[in-house]
């Protein structure tokens, strides 16, 4: 790699490297999942940035958020995944929206205790 190149890598905006943007990546994670109410691709991007982050916040407030985030779009996409296959039946239809609305739910919940700067208590819960 040439020094142009590496001149160039240092004057991007930011690094996700950088422990202050660990916090700035959690933020980034809940809007993705955000956009997934409209679209599903976001929140496969928003799971992916989770995995990518969960080893450099061990130890943080931000573990648990990681946690919860992560767990939060396996256990909509199986929601959403019965949901699908029961839409011939009417329970489908119910299942997904109340995927969608448990998604926005844990969004919300955990955007809050961000903003505040706190850990979630428990990541595990459903609710």
């Amino acid at each position: 790699m040439s020094n142009t190149d590496l001149s160039s890598r240092r004057n991007l905006p930011f690094r996700l490297s950088v422990p202050e943007n660990d916090k700035l990546a959690v933020h980034v994670v809940y809007a993705l999942y955000a956009a997934t109410i409209v679209l599903a691709i976001p929140g496969m991007f928003g799971v992916l940035l989770a995995y990518l982050k969960r080893q450099e916040v061990v130890g943080t407030y931000l573990e648990s958020h990681i946690h919860w985030q992560i767990r939060t779009f396996w256990l909509w996409l199986l929601m959403w995944f019965i949901g699908c296959l029961t839409a011939i039946v009417l329970i489908g239809w119910v299942i997904l929206g109340f995927a969608q609305l448990w998604l926005l739910y844990r969004i919300i919940k955990g955007w809050l205790v961000l903003a505040d700067a706190r850990p979630i208590e428990n990541p595990t819960a459903f609710f």
